[in-house]
C-alpha cells in the first residue's frame, strides 16, 4: 500500500498546486467580472468544455481506457500491441472531437439555448454566451488528447504530468486576464481565448510526456475487438462517471432563470467545494483505477480488499473534516477572497449560502469518485450509468421544488441530496454483488472519525465566532492570516483526536510523508 499512497500524495500534491492556481484564477475573475451579465455567459459558455474536461480527464475516458490498456499491458509479450492501441484509440478520439467541435460551433446558439433557457429574455446574455462558447468549444479537442495521454502514463506509473497538466490552463486564464483583456472588449473575451490558449499548451506537455513510452501516429482508426471493448465501457461510462458535473450543469440550466448573478454564485461556491474533491477523491479515484484494475486481472484478492477499504477510509478521513469546516466557515472564506471589485456584499451572501450546502454533499462526491472506480475497474461502467440516472432525476425534480423558496440555494441541495443517494446505491449494489467487504479496521476508524470531525466541528464553530465576528474591521492581510490560523486551528484538533483515537499512529503518518516523493 505504500506504493499507492507515494502515487496518491504526488497527485495530490500537483492538484492542489493547480487549485491553490484556480484559487488565484477565480479572485481574479470576480474582480475583474464579478457576478455580472459577461461573467454569467462566461460560466454558461465554459461549463460546456469544462464538463467534457472533468468527465474526460477525471472520469469517463480513462475508466474506459485504464481497465483495457492494463489488460494489453498485462498480456502482451511486446510493446507493439500496446502501441497499436495507443494509435488506435488516440486517432478515433481526434476525428470525434474535431467532427464535434464542428458541430458544436455552429450549433451554438442552439446549445446555448439548452444549456441556459432563461437567457432568451436577455439579448446580451445570450450574445456573449455564443460568442464565448465559439471561441472556447475547439478546447475540447486539446483536453481529449490531453486526458488520453494522461490515462496511458497512468498505466505506466507516471502521474505528474497529468496531475499538472490543469495548473497550465489556469496560468493561461491568470495571464490572459492581464495581458489579453486591454486588447479586447472585456475580460471574458480575454478569458475565452486564455481557455484555448491553455488546452493548446496542455497538449504539448502530454504529448511530450507520453513520447517516454510511444510515438503515436494519426491514422484511420481500425476497429478491432480492443477498440469496441473499449466503446462498450466508454459511453456508459461518459454519464456515470460525469454524475456530479451532470447535476452542476443542470443547475446553471435552472439557474438561468434566476436573476443575474446566480449562476456564478454556483460557479465560485462550486470552485471551492472542489478544492478537497479534486485533492483527494479525484486523485484517489486517478491512482485508484490502474492499480485496483490490475489486481482483478491478477485475482488478488487480499489486494482488492485492503485497497478499496483503505481508499474509503482515507476519503472518509479527509471528506467529513473539510466538509464540516467548508459548512461553518462559509461566510468568512467567501469574504476574504472574493469580496473586492466587482464582488459585491450580495455575492457574498448568496454564494456562501450556496458553499455550505455544497459542503453537506462533500463525502457523498468524494466517495462517488471511489465506489464508482470500483465498478469501473471492473470492467462494469453500466451499473453507475444507471444510478446516475436515478440521481439526476432526483436533481431535477427536487430543484424544481426548491429553487422558488430557496433560489440557488435550492440548487445546491438538491444537488448534495442527489450526490448522496447516488453514493449510497453504489455502495450497495458493490455489497449485493460482493465486490466490496468492509473490513473491521474500517468500521472502527469510521466510528473514530466521525467523532473526530465532531469535536473538530465544535471547536471551530466556537473559534469561527471569536475570530470572524467583526470581520469588516479587519485589513485584507489581517483577514488572511485570520483564516489561515482558523483552519490550521481546526487542523490541529482534528489531528490530535486522530492520533489520540488511533485512526492514524505517528508511524504511519512518516511512512507516507517520506513516502510521498
Amino acid at each position: 500500500m505504500q506504493g499507492f499512497f507515494r502515487s496518491f500524495f504526488t497527485v495530490s500534491f500537483y492538484t492542489f498546486l493547480s487549485r491553490i492556481l484556480g484559487f488565484v484564477r477565480d479572485i481574479l475573475i470576480a474582480r475583474f467580472l464579478g457576478s455580472t451579465v459577461t461573467s454569467d455567459a462566461f460560466f454558461v459558455a465554459f461549463r460546456i468544455p469544462n464538463f467534457f474536461r472533468r468527465v474526460l480527464a477525471e472520469g469517463a475516458y480513462s475508466a474506459a481506457l485504464i481497465p483495457v490498456f492494463s489488460g494489453v499491458v498485462i498480456d502482451s509479450k511486446n510493446d507493439h500491441e500496446a502501441a497499436d492501441f495507443v494509435e488506435n484509440t488516440m486517432s478515433l478520439l481526434l476525428f470525434v472531437t474535431v467532427i464535434l467541435t464542428f458541430i458544436f460551433f455552429f450549433g451554438m446558439p442552439y446549445i446555448i439555448q439548452i444549456l441556459a433557457p432563461g437567457f432568451s429574455a436577455n439579448k446580451e446574455a445570450f450574445d456573449l454566451a455564443v460568442h464565448f462558447g465559439k471561441i472556447i468549444f475547439p478546447y475540447l479537442i486539446f483536453i481529449s488528447l490531453v486526458a488520453h495521454f494522461a490515462s496511458i502514463n497512468n498505466v505506466h506509473g507516471k502521474f505528474v504530468a497529468g496531475a499538472f497538466a490543469p495548473a497550465i490552463l489556469n496560468i493561461s486564464l491568470i495571464l490572459s486576464l492581464f495581458i489579453l483583456t486591454p486588447q479586447l472588449s472585456t475580460a471574458g473575451h480575454a478569458l475565452s481565448y486564455g481557455v484555448l490558449i491553455g488546452g493548446l499548451f496542455q497538449f504539448i506537455y502530454l504529448y511530450k510526456a507520453v513520447l517516454k513510452f510511444y510515438r503515436p501516429r494519426i491514422r484511420i482508426p481500425h476497429f478491432d475487438k480492443k477498440l469496441k471493448k473499449f466503446l462498450r465501457l466508454f459511453f456508459p461510462g461518459l454519464i456515470g462517471s460525469g454524475v456530479i458535473q451532470l447535476n452542476i450543469v443542470i443547475g446553471t440550466i435552472i439557474a438561468s432563470f434566476l436573476p443575474i448573478g446566480a449562476i456564478s454564485h454556483i460557479y465560485y461556491a462550486d470552485r471551492l467545494n472542489q478544492l478537497p474533491l479534486a485533492i483527494f477523491g479525484i486523485a484517489m479515484g486517478i491512482v485508484l483505477l490502474p492499480s485496483l484494475s490490475k489486481a482483478i486481472k491478477q485475482n488478488n484478492k487480499e489486494e482488492i480488499t485492503t485497497t478499496q477499504n483503505r481508499s474509503l477510509e482515507f476519503c472518509l478521513l479527509i471528506a467529513l473534516p473539510s466538509a464540516a469546516g467548508l459548512y461553518i466557515l462559509s461566510s468568512p472564506i467567501i469574504y476574504i477572497l472574493f469580496e473586492r471589485g466587482a464582488f459585491l456584499p450580495e455575492d457574498t451572501f448568496y454564494t456562501a449560502k450556496v458553499l455550505s450546502i455544497f459542503a453537506l454533499g462533500l463525502p457523498a462526491y468524494i466517495l462517488i469518485k471511489v465506489l464508482v472506480t470500483c465498478f469501473f475497474a471492473r470492467e462494469d461502467t453500466k451499473t453507475p450509468l444507471y444510478i446516475s440516472v436515478i440521481s439526476v432525476i432526483i436533481n431535477i425534480v427536487l430543484s424544481l421544488l426548491l429553487i422558488g423558496t430557496m433560489r440557488e440555494m435550492g440548487i445546491a441541495l438538491a444537488t448534495a441530496i442527489s450526490s448522496w443517494v447516488n453514493a449510497v446505491l453504489l455502495f450497495f449494489i458493490l455489497r449485493i454483488q460482493n465486490n466490496i467487504l468492509l473490513d473491521s479496521r474500517f468500521i472502527n476508524s469510521s466510528f473514530k472519525i466521525i467523532i473526530s470531525a465532531i469535536v473538530m466541528s465544535v471547536g471551530c464553530y466556537f473559534i469561527n465566532q471569536m475570530i470572524f465576528s467583526n470581520l469588516q474591521d479587519f485589513n485584507s492581510l489581517l483577514q488572511i492570516v485570520s483564516l489561515i490560523f482558523v483552519i490550521i486551528c481546526c487542523k490541529i484538533i482534528y489531528l490530535a483526536m486522530i492520533f489520540m483515537l488511533k485512526v492514524l499512529t505517528v508511524q504511519e503518518l512518516k511512512g507516507y510523508i517520506q513516502n510521498k516523493v
